[in-house]
């Protein structure tokens, strides 16, 4: 697999898809055929299977861009995966704020969205598969936003240290999420460090066979004062992953 390439919010750096069923489309199999290598004449033609598109083609998004849908009845689902319940089905053109991802579930990129939209149908947050360029179900946009919380962002499939991160007070707090690649398990990890100082322990999670969110929340922040400021982000983990710094207003 390749490593995705940590992306971060505004400077940085797929709920499923459109009104076809996300789970991949069965390839053709190679016909019979007779002695001598000829195809029975009683047998259809069948076109060349093509290759499945792979993470390299899931679009890269920034954690508090403005996308829009990209294709009719996308579906937005209560966690990333294609047999994870739909919350609704957005007709092209939909707002969506990207609070984090992408993160890697069966065979696609899928991305933690708010609804930016005063049009129905309404939610709160969801997951979308991204799509595949060049034609992904999420386009950049842009329209009007009062406060954009997502400040910086990071997501890949590996270990890695990236930032820094400006974190202006304690009222800030992180989202991620976590999935094996193998469905069978891995693990997260994810310490903060304050410039060259010690590093704090912040995330330590065990993933299961299905993705899982998490939160660090304000009172973290408030517990560690040190942490204000530029931060750097350790991650140990063998999962695909992906986390979001979110401000508060006060």
């Amino acid at each position: 697999m390749r490593r995705m390439a940590p992306v971060v919010a505004v400077a940085m750096f797929l709920a499923a898809c459109s009104t076809a069923d996300l789970s991949p489309t069965p390839l053709p199999t190679a016909l019979p055929t007779a002695t001598g290598g000829s195809i029975s004449p009683t047998e259809a033609a069948t076109a060349t299977p093509e290759p499945t598109p792979g993470p390299d083609a899931v679009p890269v998004l920034a954690a508090g861009q403005q996308v829009a849908s990209n294709a009719p009845g996308l579906r937005v689902r209560s966690r990333p995966g294609t047999d994870q319940p739909v919350l609704v089905l957005l007709p092209e053109g939909a707002d969506l704020l990207v609070v984090l991802g992408p993160v890697l579930v069966d065979g696609f990129g899928w991305y933690l969205v708010d609804d930016a939209d005063s049009d129905d149908p309404q939610f709160p947050q969801g997951w979308v598969a991204a799509g595949f360029e060049p034609d992904p179900f999420l386009a950049p946009t842009s329209f009007e936003l009062a406060f954009n919380p997502y400040i910086a962002g990071f997501a890949h499939d590996a270990d890695g240290e990236y930032g820094p991160v400006r974190v202006a007070d304690a009222n800030h707090g992180i989202r991620w999420v976590a999935a094996a690649l193998d469905g069978n398990g891995c693990s997260f990890s994810v310490d903060l460090r304050p410039g060259s100082g010690t590093a704090v322990p912040t995330i330590r999670a065990t993933i299961g066979g299905l993705p899982a969110p998490g939160e660090v929340y304000t009172q973290f922040f408030a517990d560690h004062p040190e942490l204000v400021g530029d931060l750097f982000v350790i991650v140990t983990s063998d999962c695909s992953w992906a986390l979001t710094f979110v401000r508060f207003q006060s």
